[in-house]
């Protein structure tokens, strides 16, 4: 019999990440790329939060009423102390898949579920099944990210063996993260032998790679829970179905620049293929070894026109969300750097540069000025998509949603900026307001925001930390080795260096 895990690590709790693809905003542009209506969202779920720091992220967004469950109750009670901190209505619960069925519950426009899908049994995903059937109002949108065959099968048998080894070989007593690493490390050793000859390919060493630089705690959730399923296309659509809904599009932008990627042989094949979406998805999985995807799902899809989407996309609004002096016109994709036409680009980044919201419409004509000839539909949604993905612009929010969002974020912000202070293993993000979205910071970036806030755009924000760090005891290591006081100081000038061109852009970002 299963304990209330259901074969889940439990014994260490998630990490602390933020996952930007549950943000409901990015769904506008995504959908109609696709030439599909947006839904209007009033009431969100997200259903394994973790430590529900994209939960408490998208809270802060008053004009969405958010509900999320976590069968973990350390993880739930850590969602619900950062919602007391932010003062946000998140709802937030520690039950079970099939408990929170039972709840009484509005009707859900957006329902969310990061990672876990993979995780869980086929009985737990049966009640998720059964939860979105009756949970999801129609036209709502879900929004599912899982592991694939295309990257993960061939790494599957070593998978099974790091998990056995994690549970029959290292000792009682240690925790999931302790055992995972020592059976990946296992699994490196056996990699050099030349037996293993016979199953090493790039895929398989490229994963190895990626698995070594992984948080051990991410790991023992990935590699050690008892339930560990790559899906293929076919088989999400399948399970997806029971739900009542249909395949939507991306949730990542940058996998709606497939084709630009491709080979034209790529892309002969692929358009053979195309009137059959399964199919379509599962040859594209393997020509890019998809090990994660993140799709919308949707309980009845509306079509629109193109000029129906150009009048929606022009709605919009875009924020840069880096310094303008450090733009540039390449994109880093699966298959290599793109190089974007700085003609087109330039006028875009030009208009962009104060780092304040501006309508896509305006973006529209300015380049039409510039390029002195008119901007169809599809390079328009394009380059938003491109830089989006390059993740140099984000989508703002409307400015009263900002104004009213903004006392939540910058309550959390202030929290995170104090925790940091005390552990380096806190959250690394802020809260935007303008774009509702998290901006992964390191813990000295975090320090050195606070330095600011502390001295203002005095000079000594490196002697500053320093203190901190002393204060604390705390060394920094770089390159594996500890730096003395000098090198340190060094070091801390030149990160502050860094850190003033940033300071700007946080502030109208609204961080603080």
């Amino acid at each position: 019999m299963h304990s209330w895990s259901q074969g889940y690590v439990t014994d260490i709790s998630y990490t602390k990440g933020y996952y930007s693809t549950l943000n409901p905003l990015r769904i506008k542009l995504c959908f109609l790329a696709q030439g599909l209506m947006p839904p209007k969202i009033k009431n969100a779920c997200e259903l394994g939060f973790g430590q529900g720091i994209s939960l408490n992220f998208n809270a802060t967004n008053p004009t969405i009423t958010w509900y999320g469950t976590d069968f973990n109750p350390s993880q739930a009670a850590f969602a619900r102390h950062l919602s007391e901190i932010s003062q946000t209505s998140l709802n937030v619960y520690d039950d079970s898949f099939e408990e929170f069925l039972n709840r009484d519950l509005p009707e859900f426009d957006f329902i969310c579920l990061h990672g876990i899908y993979s995780w869980v049994s086929y009985k737990v995903r049966e009640q998720i099944a059964e939860f979105i059937s009756k949970k999801l109002r129609y036209g709502g949108v879900v929004m599912v990210s899982y592991n694939t065959q295309g990257g993960w099968a061939a790494i599957s048998p070593l998978r099974d063996l790091i998990r056995a080894y994690s549970n029959y070989i290292t000792p009682v007593g240690q925790t999931s993260s302790v055992r995972t690493r020592e059976g990946l490390e296992f699994i490196e050793e056996f990699m050099k032998l030349p037996s293993a000859e016979t199953i090493t390919n790039p895929q398989i060493s490229s994963m190895l790679q990626t698995l070594n630089k992984m948080d051990n705690t991410y790991l023992a959730h990935e590699l050690c829970n008892e339930n560990q399923v790559a899906f293929n296309f076919l088989q999400i659509g399948e399970e997806m179905e029971r739900a009542k809904l249909q395949f939507g599009t991306y949730a990542s932008f940058s996998d709606h620049l497939s084709n630009i990627q491709l080979s034209e042989q790529e892309r002969e094949m692929l358009q053979r293929v195309s009137y059959s979406r399964p199919v379509y998805e599962m040859l594209k999985d393997l020509m890019f070894a998809t090990s994660f995807r993140s799709d919308y799902w949707v309980r009845g899809a509306v079509s629109l026109s193109i000029p129906q989407c150009m009048e929606e996309l022009l709605k919009l609004r875009v924020v840069l969300t880096v310094p303008y002096s450090q733009i540039n016109y390449t994109l880093n994709t699966r298959r290599g750097v793109l190089n974007l036409n700085e003609n087109f680009y330039a006028p875009i980044f030009e208009l962009l540069k104060e780092n304040v919201p501006v309508e896509v419409v305006q973006i529209k004509e300015h380049l039409s000025k510039k390029l002195k000839r008119e901007i169809v539909y599809n390079e328009l949604v394009e380059a938003l998509i491109a830089l989006t993905s390059k993740e140099c612009i984000k989508l703002a929010q409307d400015d009263e949603v900002i104004a009213n969002s903004k006392p939540y974020t910058q309550r959390l912000n202030a929290h995170i900026l104090q925790e940091a202070l005390k552990t380096p293993d806190y959250i690394h993000h802020l809260i935007s307001p303008v774009t509702g979205e998290g901006v992964v910071l390191n813990r000295f970036e975090l320090l050195f925001v606070y330095a600011y806030l502390n001295k203002g755009k005095k000079a000594g924000w490196a002697d500053y930390v320093y203190e901190l760090l002393s204060s604390h005891k705390e060394k920094i290591i770089k390159e594996g080795k500890e730096l003395n006081e000098n090198e340190t100081k060094a070091e801390l000038a030149s990160q502050e260096e860094k850190i003033k061109e940033w300071i700007p852009v946080f502030e109208k970002l609204g961080f603080f």
